[in-house]
């Protein structure tokens, strides 16, 4: 019967940037903590509709756009809000639809 290989840190070599998944981690982080808040506050609250607004940009533009912008939003005290804008027909795609705004 084969024996599978035992690997070890040494034998693993893997090459990222270390920033870029530090980030991911934090705007999920954040995700999650205006998730949770949004459940402690209840439906109608304005932690709510942010968790909702939130849910509705990662459906947009998926997570790894989120995270960055939610990234984005706390180290410049900002949050995110959907936009209305004009896209040309045939545009499936509208990442400017989510935009970085002051808190209010």
């Amino acid at each position: 019967m084969p024996v599978a290989p035992r690997l070890s840190k040494s034998s693993l070599n893997f090459t990222f940037n270390q920033n870029q998944f530090t980030a991911m981690g934090k705007g999920k982080d954040l995700f999650g903590y205006y998730n949770d808040l949004a459940k402690a506050k209840g439906p109608q609250s304005e932690e709510s509709e942010y968790a909702g607004v939130l849910f509705q940009a990662l459906l947009m533009v998926g997570e790894r756009r989120v995270f960055e912008l939610l990234e984005e939003a706390d180290a410049t005290g900002k949050k995110l809000q959907l936009q209305a804008s004009a896209v040309p027909a045939g545009k499936d795609d509208c990442p400017d639809c989510i935009v970085l705004v002051d808190k209010d």
